[in-house]
């Protein structure tokens, strides 16, 4: 992976982990109700899931590309439409509520998500499954068997996911109060939506120059 499409790759990783999903949220509502210790299982248990599902990606998906390529062009140009969606997206959200369906039992359960359930989430969490594919799609190569771009997306993508969980867990409650406020919320999310076309943006015309 050259130097500009790694820089790329490490905005798209940041811009995809800290923005809101279903991880952060329901961390935020996790360590607001019963505090940034006891939330560390569920931090760990997304981690180690989510990484999980990057390492089988970046061996399984790379293989099947390899045997059917259009397989591989199509999946990336579906990544491309659906982050362009999302970047739209993001830029026009309105404030989430405070408590989602998933973080509702959660707070109102009387203690908080383990390890293991967190782990076991990511295998059905939409965002997740997007960012392990959009990243592979776009950032690897398909003649490449296990190479070192793969360990350095797997390595930034552990790094980011602690960070972003922990951070969104110690900061809960004041996130929590930030996102009830319409203008600040969409403020964040258009500079969010700008950075994610941002890191974009490179990929996409390098990939348009092989046409």
């Amino acid at each position: 992976m050259e130097v500009s499409n790694f820089a790329s790759f490490c905005l798209f990783a940041v811009i995809s982990a800290f923005t809101p999903g279903p991880n952060n949220m329901m961390l935020a509502a996790s360590a607001a109700t019963f505090g940034f210790r006891a939330t560390w299982p569920h931090i760990l248990g997304i981690t180690v899931g989510f990484n999980l599902m990057v390492v089988a990606g970046l061996l399984g998906l790379n293989e099947l590309f390899s045997a059917f390529p259009l397989i591989y062009n199509t999946a990336r140009y579906a990544a491309f439409c659906f982050l362009l969606y999302l970047c739209l997206k993001i830029a026009t959200a309105t404030a989430p509520q405070t408590v989602s369906d998933e973080s509702a039992s959660i707070t109102t359960a009387s203690q908080p998500i383990g390890f293991w359930s967190a782990a076991i989430f990511q295998m059905v969490n939409p965002k997740a499954v997007i960012v392990i594919v959009s990243a592979i799609t776009a950032y690897t190569d398909v003649s490449d068997s296990l190479s070192i771009t793969h360990i350095a997306i797997a390595g930034v993508f552990v790094f980011v996911t602690i960070t972003s969980t922990a951070l969104w867990s110690y900061a809960g409650s004041m996130i929590g109060r930030l996102l009830e406020n319409q203008r600040q919320l969409r403020l964040f999310n258009i500079i969010m939506a700008g950075l994610l076309l941002a890191a974009l943006a490179p990929v996409m015309l390098a990939s348009m120059k092989l046409f």
